[in-house]
């Protein structure tokens, strides 16, 4: 019996270090306080200002391209991934989505040489050019 108790505390004793060891070198998780930071309002006038001079400089690189004939693989894929690094103000989350949308369908047309997307991109920018005035300016 006093054989099976030391074997017994012997365990509990590599359990109990085990255990305190676990605790020790385990980071805990914590909640990330940056993931949902929002911008102050005196900021959100500057991003704002800063979104739509960047996302006009974009559309008329695009628009650019159309007019030149210069529309390649590797020029829309340049466009997207510089709109797809902006940061988007909640204001104007749904033109980037749209604008990002007609240049994936513009990708299809060069990618599939299907005429269809080729026309929806098109027509996707013109409604956009009509929602957003201040793209044509």
């Amino acid at each position: 019996m006093a054989k099976k108790s030391k074997i017994l505390i012997l365990l509990l004793g590599i359990l109990l270090v085990l255990i305190l060891y676990l605790i020790f070198t385990s980071e805990s998780i914590k909640p990330e306080n940056n993931v949902n930071k929002q911008v102050k309002p005196d900021n959100l006038a500057g991003l704002e200002t800063n979104y739509k001079l960047q996302a006009r400089e974009f559309f008329l690189a695009y628009e650019a391209l159309i007019k030149n004939n210069n529309i390649t693989q590797q020029n829309i894929t340049e466009l997207e991934n510089k709109l797809l690094a902006l940061k988007v103000p909640v204001k104007f989350k749904e033109l980037h989505l749209r604008f990002v949308l007609a240049l994936n369908r513009t990708e299809n047309y060069l990618n599939q040489k299907d005429e269809r997307e080729k026309g929806d991109s098109f027509q996707a920018i013109s409604q956009l050019k009509a929602d957003y005035s201040w793209l044509n300016n």
